[in-house]
């Protein structure tokens, strides 16, 4: 599985729509910090608006902002929308060995694994990606 860099620059994206969750940003100005291009930027909102994570608005005053609280979107949230569903990292039916003897125990095993990283990953909600507990930042601070 791998963990694209659309991904990445989503939870980047929900990291500075946080600071400032009653107000939008504009989406070229969150590209330019981030030092990526406005067409990639707009490819990853689109994503994070049909997931319903954010809304934008339009005019002068527009941008993107949270559609809901960070407690409410978990990481499974974030990763479906800027890549695929989850089911499509473990989807092997097509794999040249689908058709051979002990085809079962691999596809138990990566059904099995893509439920446990499933239910992990919607575990996970955002506010503790990006909002550690005070403890865990203590222990980062000291570490520095």
């Amino acid at each position: 599985m791998r963990i694209t860099h659309r991904t990445d620059y989503a939870i980047h994206l929900l990291a500075d729509l946080s600071e400032s969750p009653d107000k939008p940003l504009g989406l070229r100005k969150l590209a330019e910090k981030h030092n990526v291009t406005y067409a990639f930027a707009r490819t990853v909102q689109q994503g994070l608006l049909k997931a319903g994570i954010v809304t934008s608005a339009r005019g002068i005053n527009g941008g993107i902002m949270l559609a809901k609280p960070l407690n409410k979107i978990s990481l499974l949230d974030v990763f479906e929308a800027a890549q695929n569903p989850l089911e499509h990292a473990f989807t092997r039916d097509d794999a040249p060995w689908h058709d051979r003897k002990g085809h079962k125990v691999s596809k138990d095993v990566w059904r099995s694994t893509k439920s446990t990283l499933g239910d992990h990953l919607s575990a996970i909600k955002m506010n503790q990606v990006l909002k550690p507990e005070p403890a865990k930042r203590a222990k980062t601070a000291k570490k520095k």
